[in-house]
């Protein structure tokens, strides 16, 4: 079985870190589903909340994957193949927060029917815009735990093992659907 990465539901405005735009290398580059060979600079990620209240995965306006210490453990462990990892620029405020990681998916699977799914694209260019209908090619990643979806890289796919791994941890701040 597969699973999309999602921001909890339940998440408020103010728990989902601010991108600050040219604060560090662009957040598309981390869309792209390949190993990034340049120097990366990682973009500051400012919260509104207290300290206590950052989950085990950031949720930010800018669509990064950013992690604790805890689930960089479990990603190592499960799918050190599927990841390229960075330290994250993360800030409440003015004050720098250690031990949150910057994760780069470097593997991208063509999953999506498109034959069988009814999809806006973007004029004149391949990329998804949105779905009104999905429907997917596999309900398996093959060799891969940690993806991103060729034709909507926006999509993170995570197989049911990852899923389970961290619902027996009990990650907070994402959901699989």
């Amino acid at each position: 079985m597969i699973w999309i990465w999602s921001i909890p539901d339940k998440y408020t405005n103010k728990s989902i870190g601010e991108y600050i735009n040219g604060s560090g290398t662009d957040r598309f580059v981390f869309r792209e589903g390949k190993v990034i060979k340049v120097k990366v600079i990682s973009p500051k990620i400012v919260f509104r909340c207290s300290e206590e209240n950052l989950s085990d995965i950031l949720p930010n306006s800018g669509q990064l994957i950013v992690v604790s210490n805890r689930v960089l453990e479990i990603l190592r462990e499960v799918c050190s193949q599927d990841i390229q990892v960075f330290d994250a620029n993360v800030f409440i405020g003015e004050k720098r927060i250690s031990n949150y990681y910057l994760i780069n998916i470097v593997n991208t699977v063509q999953i999506v029917n498109k034959e069988a799914s009814e999809y806006t694209a973007i004029k004149g260019r391949n990329p998804i815009l949105y779905f009104k209908k999905i429907v997917y090619n596999t309900d398996d990643l093959g060799q891969f735990n940690l993806v991103r979806n060729a034709d909507c890289p926006t999509h993170i796919f995570v197989s049911d093992y990852l899923k389970k791994r961290f619902e027996k941890e009990k990650i907070k701040g994402v959901q699989f659907n």
